[in-house]
C-alpha cells in the first residue's frame, strides 16, 4: 500500500513540477514594441556595466603587478649594490640610528635613577 502511495505522490509531484518548469521556460513575449526596445537598451546598458567593471579589474591588476615587480626590482638593485660595496647593507645601523639608542637608553637609566633616589629619600624619612 505504501509503495502505491509514494509512486502516487511522486508521480503528483513530477507532473506538477514539469508544468511549472513549462510555464518558467517560456516567459510571455510583449506585444509593445516600445517595451521590447526599453528592454534592450537596459540589457546593453548591463552589458557595458559588465565591460567597465570588467576593465577596471584589469587596470587594477596590472597596477599591483607593476607594483610588486618594482619593489622587486629595487630589491634586487640595493643586493647588487650592497654586493659591489658601493651600499651598506641595511643590516648595519646607521651612526643616527646608533645616537638615538644611545639616547633612549640614557634617557631610561636617568629615570631609573631619578625613581631610586625618591624611594630613598622616601625610606629615609621614615
Amino acid at each position: 500500500m505504501k509503495k502505491y502511495l509514494y509512486s502516487f505522490v511522486l508521480g503528483a509531484t513530477l507532473i506538477f513540477a514539469h508544468g511549472a518548469a513549462q510555464a518558467a521556460g517560456f516567459p510571455a513575449t510583449p506585444d509593445n514594441p516600445t517595451e521590447m526596445q526599453r528592454k534592450a537598451a537596459a540589457a546593453e546598458r548591463k552589458a557595458a556595466a559588465r565591460e567597465k567593471v570588467a576593465a577596471a579589474k584589469q587596470v587594477s591588476k596590472l597596477k599591483k603587478l607593476s607594483v610588486k615587480s618594482n619593489r622587486f626590482a629595487a630589491k634586487v638593485e640595493h643586493v647588487m649594490l650592497v654586493v659591489l660595496g658601493l651600499e651598506e647593507s641595511k643590516s648595519v645601523t646607521s651612526p643616527r640610528q646608533l645616537r638615538r639608542q644611545l639616547h633612549g637608553h640614557q634617557k631610561q637609566l636617568k629615570l631609573h635613577a631619578k625613581m631610586q633616589s625618591r624611594a630613598r629619600r622616601g625610606r629615609a624619612h621614615n
